[in-house]
């Protein structure tokens, strides 16, 4: 009797025990994602889920993955080079105002700056930053020299005094120029000033 009644507990945890069995393969079914298991687990009649399933991934990945795309462009740094060295070998005189000319260039990646005016043009807005060094001649006395954009005062300024011997000064601005903005050098405060050949002025973009 006693073996008769542990025989029917254990076929009814058996049946029990099958039942989770089924329920878990049919939770694992309904999770499971992947077009292929999909396919595999559902007859042909049904098909066509996994598909519409594939398209609606596909279109999901070209409208999610490009906005994505375009806020990491948007985002990066630019990748434009933009960048110049140039030098002034011309011994000819500066008057006060006049705009310092650095005929010969050494970088000029972008090509923005111009050797025959001096001047450099923003081609794109950002963040610049320019170096100059001047060196004055030796019967320059009092010198100072401005970086001007648009013609407007910066404040980045720099000073030599060549009397009896040559001088150099050099300085650096950090400018914010919107496209198409200008730079350049100028004299003032002073007229009649001559430049030795290691004078330079530099830019770039950040």
């Amino acid at each position: 009797m006693i073996v008769a009644e542990q025989q029917s507990k254990i076929q009814l945890l058996e049946k029990k025990l099958e039942s989770v069995s089924e329920q878990n393969r049919k939770t694992e079914f309904n999770f499971n994602t992947d077009p292929e298991v999909l396919r595999e687990k559902m007859n042909p009649s049904q098909t066509n889920v996994p598909e519409t399933f594939n398209k609606t991934n596909a279109i999901s990945n070209r409208h999610f993955g490009g906005r994505r795309n375009a806020r990491l462009l948007s985002s990066s740094p630019s990748t434009q080079n933009i960048g110049f060295t140039a030098s002034r070998q011309d011994g000819s005189t500066v008057h006060e105002n006049g705009i310092i000319v650095f005929e010969t260039t050494i970088t000029n990646a972008g090509s923005a700056y111009n050797p025959t005016t001096g001047i450099f043009q923003a081609p794109v807005s950002g963040l610049y930053v320019f170096f100059y060094d001047i060196e004055c001649s030796k019967t320059n006395g009092n010198t100072y020299v401005e970086l001007v954009r648009d013609g407007a005062r910066t404040g980045v300024q720099a000073y030599c005094h060549g009397l009896g011997d040559f001088d150099n000064s050099a300085t650096l601005g950090v400018l914010h120029l919107g496209a198409g903005d200008t730079v350049w050098l100028r004299l003032y405060d002073v007229d009649n000033r001559t430049f030795g050949g290691k004078t330079l002025f530099s830019g770039f973009l950040l």
